[in-house]
């Protein structure tokens, strides 16, 4: 049986000689030989094995070793180059993190700041407006100061004269 399994974490190659065969109930066992069933006869209890049987599992296990060594070398290559993505992964996430935090504490500063722009926009208007009509109020209450004292509002500088 031949196993490999590859991951970012971890490679595992394993070698298994085939060794175990069909045994059948009346003690022959039988070995897939090509496209050939020939089965391994039973002397006295022990099961033998043949020369052809042998050979047969020699030459299996070369091409299996054959197949799996590069394949193990290559699973150990793409393991490296995984890691090496899952860390640069790892560090653009973490920064990619960092960034979008910053980016949200600069739109809650941005919509604190609209908020109190928004409420200076409405009441200045409302200020100026109070201003203009105390001035006016104030313009209002000077005219009749100055008519109450006898005085000229386009003469103003007759009226520092008597001061």
């Amino acid at each position: 049986m031949l196993f490999c399994w590859c991951s970012s974490k971890h490679v595992r190659t394993s070698f298994y000689t085939v060794k175990s065969f069909l045994k059948r109930s009346d003690g022959y066992v039988i070995v897939h030989h090509g496209t050939l069933w020939r089965s391994i006869t039973n002397v006295k209890g022990q099961t033998e094995r043949p020369a052809w049987a042998d050979a047969y599992l020699a030459e299996l296990n070369k091409s299996i070793r054959a197949i799996v060594q590069p394949m193990h070398s290559l699973c150990m290559e793409l393991q490296c180059r995984l890691t090496g993505l899952e860390t640069k992964l790892a560090l653009t996430d973490r920064a990619i993190t960092e960034e979008l935090n910053i980016m949200r504490m600069e739109i809650i500063r941005i919509r604190e700041q609209l908020s109190q722009l928004s409420q200076s926009v409405h009441t200045v208007p409302i200020q100026l407006q109070t201003l203009v009509r105390r001035v006016d109020n104030m313009e209002e209450h000077l005219a009749h100061v100055r008519d109450a004292l006898g005085q000229d509002l386009d003469e103003p500088e007759a009226a520092r004269d008597l001061d």
